[in-house]
């Protein structure tokens, strides 16, 4: 009997702890995220992450090709530049990037929005705080939305009646005593049988569940922030947030999932023990189907806001400058970002533009730094650099396709489909092309390239990188020739990575093999033959 009640106390001295070390690390995390916020906002960082980002963009969709995104190394900017605070908001950058503004109204307002909001700093961190408690989780909430999942009616009623699992153990200490803790051990794994029989059911949507819940609060506690900032779309999430208000209360109940382990311990203790999630599953699910446009609407919008915050972040940090939005594609100490010590460069696309140069010069990166400014200028309008005009218009690129050779197609079958995809495109675009066709015969390669870029010329705005030196003379009526070069020091190569006027007149391949002590048999018979070639 004295086991019995022990057990029975440390049973409820066990239950009592995890609620208020839940409560305890809840108020330490809650320091230690404003803290974090505080020092990381403005300053060059990213917040990690571990979950799929394409949640808004396959509902919404975009017009950046998944070419073009893997061509300038967008998953490296997500990667070193998220300053969302949240899953929501990473997935409302990536949908940006993926989805340009081809509108100059628009795009002005864009601007002017965060230059309303960039010097409120106090109530730009409260918002983070609160969309720091959504977190990245790495389940599709929009999924629980869409999906309808079928319960056993059997397995609802049995939830319903172990969710009074803690009443039932103090009943059993009162009336059984000695058998009470074979019947208490029985009770807490039936919980937990029935915890894991949902999510197996479910999908794991039960989590998913929980988060829908912490993006509802979390929404509410940022409409309580009195301050001007981002008032249109607060106020749409509190009108949202009144018409929903039924699921709301359903889910009022449930916890918070953080992804921290701590937190997250203690919340699913609390659900194994008291099965609301399980309980409410089916209930919330009528919900969903009934406001399942309202509450996508909600996710959009705190997306948005975290999206526009980390902007504001990311031109603090990277002191950005803002577009100008006109008729000319035209552009001053352009950078890119990803590269430390990146030499910035010039560009005038008043007439296409036909880059030749050395291996390794830097034409892959100029390509790379034009695209990369022009989808930050046409998403969030900024751009890294001292000036940069732009006319709205797509931007579409060939420049690195190997990804598509998995699709069972050749380098070139891959790259003439994307090409092919341009032409068949009549909208005015920006196009960025490196070595095209690269993958067949010289004489091809040439005649069909220098047809093609004549084409693609004519009302897009091209800037095309080549090895071939014959398209600069074949080419010279519709592009501008520019190049980047290399000097031999010492018998080492160097560049400047400086874009220069004209066609390249330097060439650094036998040079290189002659550095890695090629045999000189083979650097003497190559440069002859240069010589016969040229």
């Amino acid at each position: 009997m004295k086991d019995l009640k022990t057990l029975i106390t440390l049973l409820f001295v066990f239950t009592a702890i995890i609620f208020i070390y839940e409560y305890y690390v809840k108020k330490k995390n809650e320091r230690i995220l404003r803290k974090e916020i505080r020092e990381k906002f403005g300053k060059v960082h990213s917040n990690g992450f571990k979950c799929k980002v394409d949640g808004i963009y396959k509902r919404l969709g975009g017009n950046l090709t998944e070419i073009t995104y893997n061509d300038l190394n967008f998953d490296k900017i997500l990667e070193k530049m998220n300053h969302n605070m949240s899953k929501i908001g990473l997935e409302y950058f990536y949908y940006s990037i993926r989805n340009l503004i081809l509108n100059k109204d628009t795009l002005r307002k864009v601007q002017d929005n965060r230059n309303k909001y960039k010097d409120k700093l106090d109530s730009l961190l409260d918002i983070e705080f609160q969309l720091g408690n959504i977190g990245f989780f790495k389940e599709d909430v929009l999924e629980l939305i869409e999906d309808e999942v079928e319960i056993d009616k059997e397995l609802e009623i049995f939830a319903r009646i172990f969710s009074f699992t803690i009443v039932y153990i103090i009943i059993l200490f009162i009336f059984f005593k000695s058998m009470a803790a074979l019947f208490i051990f029985l009770l807490i794994t039936i919980n937990i049988l029935i915890y894991k029989k949902f999510n197996i059911l479910t999908l794991g949507k039960l989590e998913a569940l929980v988060r829908i819940k912490s993006i509802l609060f979390v929404a509410e506690n940022m409409t309580k922030l009195k301050d001007d900032i981002f008032t249109e779309e607060l106020e749409e999430i509190q009108n949202i947030l009144k018409e929903i208000l039924p699921l709301k209360r359903t889910l009022k109940s449930f916890g918070f999932l953080t992804g921290n382990a701590e937190m997250d311990f203690a919340e699913t203790y609390k659900n194994v023990l008291f099965l609301s999630e399980a309980r409410r599953f089916s209930k919330s699910q009528k919900y969903f189907k009934k406001y399942r446009d309202k509450i996508f609407r909600l996710y959009y919008l705190v997306g948005k806001i975290d999206c526009e915050i980390g902007i504001i972040s990311i031109a603090k940090a990277y002191d950005t400058e803002d577009a100008v939005y006109g008729e000319e594609i035209f552009g001053e100490k352009l950078y890119n970002p990803l590269l430390k010590g990146a030499v910035p460069n010039d560009l005038n696309l008043e007439k296409s533009i036909l880059l030749t140069g050395s291996n390794a010069s830097g034409k892959s990166t100029y390509l790379r730094t034009i695209g990369i400014n022009s989808v930050f200028a046409l998403s969030f309008g900024i751009f890294f650099g001292k000036y940069f005009e732009i006319k709205p218009v797509k931007v579409t690129s060939a420049i690195d396709i190997s990804d598509s050779i998995m699709e069972n197609l050749s380098y070139f079958m891959a790259e003439s489909k994307a090409i092919g995809e341009m032409i068949e495109d009549g909208e005015e675009k920006l196009i960025l092309l490196d070595e095209i066709f690269r993958g067949t015969n010289t004489i091809d390669r040439i005649a069909s390239g220098a047809a093609t870029l004549k084409y693609l010329a004519s009302g897009n705005h091209v800037v095309a990188a080549t090895h071939d030196i014959e398209l600069t003379v074949l080419l010279k009526n519709y592009f501008n020739n520019k190049h980047f070069e290399e000097k031999i020091v010492n018998g080492d190569i160097k560049f400047d990575y400086l874009l220069k006027d004209g066609p390249a007149t330097t060439r650094n391949a036998i040079a290189i093999l002659d550095n890695l002590n090629y045999p000189e048999e083979i650097i003497k018979n190559a440069k002859e033959l240069v010589k016969n070639f040229e």
